[in-house]
């Protein structure tokens, strides 16, 4: 019998949701930058997690359209295929899609 490797879809949306909502948490605190009673952090924090964050978020999104069959220019159409930036995170994707994969009897 032979087994599938499929990639677990619905659990990478769920993780890509998560990552969305603390981007959203990061980009209110980088601009509180003078309200002082809503922040929870240091500005400058927040705006270095918020660039870590984003470059997550990115290559979530580029696993997530490598899952759905599509290409990195389909993915990011501003650029070809063949010179695409999101080739210098290929091995980030793999590795990203090896921990939503699961065997399918």
């Amino acid at each position: 019998m032979e087994t599938l490797v499929k990639i677990n879809i619905a659990e990478m949306k769920d993780g890509i949701k998560k990552a969305a909502e603390i981007q959203k948490f990061y980009k209110n605190q980088r601009k509180t930058v003078h309200i002082k009673g809503d922040r929870l952090m240091d500005a400058k924090e927040a705006t270095r997690q918020h660039l870590s964050n984003r470059e997550k978020l990115r290559i979530m999104y580029a696993a997530y359209g490598i899952a759905r069959g599509k290409s990195f220019s389909q993915i990011e159409s501003r650029w070809s295929n063949e010179n695409h930036p999101l080739k210098k995170y290929q091995y980030e994707i793999d590795k990203l899609l090896k921990v939503y994969q699961f065997e399918d009897k």
